[in-house]
């Protein structure tokens, strides 16, 4: 238990900074990067396990906000592939088991060595869910259902 008071406009801020951070694939470390701090003290942050002020929250956040601007404005296709699987909270491994594709395959999609087939991108973008699209440019502009006919109309 924390022996600190917590502030409820800190905690709000810090739960605003959560909740902007996963669609964006903004990530612990990242953020640690991006404060000039360990990764620990930017998970304690996160986790509100370490007083800060208010002003310290609406700073941080401001440096969340700033890193979702850059990831608007990635211009690399493989760039947003590979914030869309962070985003969803996948290794390279993972999504390469899932996808039926080796995890080196799915490195080269997202070192823009070569583009993943549509099928297989209708196969990610399932896989990371609806922030993908986002992240991915609107490639699908509706949402990404698979309706399967009602078995008594088969027959």
């Amino acid at each position: 238990m924390p022996a600190f008071v917590k502030i409820p406009e800190v905690t709000e801020t810090i739960n605003r900074l959560r909740s902007k951070m996963k669609p964006w694939g903004v990530t612990t470390s990242l953020l640690a990067r991006q404060l000039g701090v360990s990764r620990q003290y930017a998970w304690q942050i996160l986790h509100y396990e370490t007083q800060i002020s208010t002003d310290r929250a609406r700073e941080i956040e401001s440096v969340v906000d700033g890193i979702i601007v850059a990831r608007r404005h990635i211009n690399s296709f493989g760039k947003r592939l590979r914030a869309a699987r962070i985003s969803a909270g996948l290794t390279l491994k993972e999504v390469a088991s899932l996808i039926g594709y080796s995890w080196v395959g799915v490195q080269r999609w997202e070192k823009d060595v070569c583009l993943p087939k549509p099928g297989v991108l209708w196969h990610l973008a399932q896989l990371y869910g609806p922030e993908a699209n986002r992240i991915l440019g609107g490639m699908f502009p509706h949402p990404i259902h698979r309706q399967l006919p009602d078995q008594h109309k088969l027959h």
